[in-house]
């Protein structure tokens, strides 16, 4: 059997949901030392899962501002815990707490990618792509400047 020419084949039709569909990463490189970070496009799992132990993963990211937040909310729990209230009340106050904890989490993890990329490139990281289809999309979506 003959293999069909090159003229004769076309390219594999493209679905709306492929054209939709982000890129796993996008890459950042610092123009003074040539450093890259590479910022996935999906949910921020390690966020959303480790970003309560004292917001670690929010400094290591330049996320700042958050990281403080979940300290803060750290000192709110530890002085629910000292304060000389009734049991209901520490308890309502324990719950109340704990669904803020899991709200920011949740914010965190899906949006933490994209206030990462935004953090760098605030700190003058640039896209090193930023020709390639994929990443134009997703400057697009998260609406930041190339």
């Amino acid at each position: 059997m003959a293999a069909a020419s090159p003229a004769r084949r076309r390219a594999a039709p493209v679905s709306k949901a492929d054209a939709a569909r982000l890129p796993p990463l996008i890459r950042l490189r610092q123009k003074q030392s040539g450093k890259e970070k590479r910022v996935a496009t999906g949910f921020a799992w390690d966020l959303f899962l480790f970003a309560g132990l004292f917001g670690v993963p929010l400094f290591w990211r330049r996320l700042h501002p958050w990281g403080a937040m979940i300290l803060a909310l750290w000192c709110i729990d530890l002085a629910i815990g000292r304060l000389p209230v009734r049991d209901v009340t520490a308890h309502f106050a324990e719950a109340g707490l704990f669904a803020v904890f899991l709200a920011v989490q949740l914010f965190l993890g899906i949006w933490g990618n994209r206030l990462t990329a935004r953090t760098y490139l605030a700190h003058g990281w640039t896209i090193d792509d930023p020709a390639d289809l994929g990443t134009k999309r997703v400057l697009e979506r998260w609406n930041l400047a190339a």
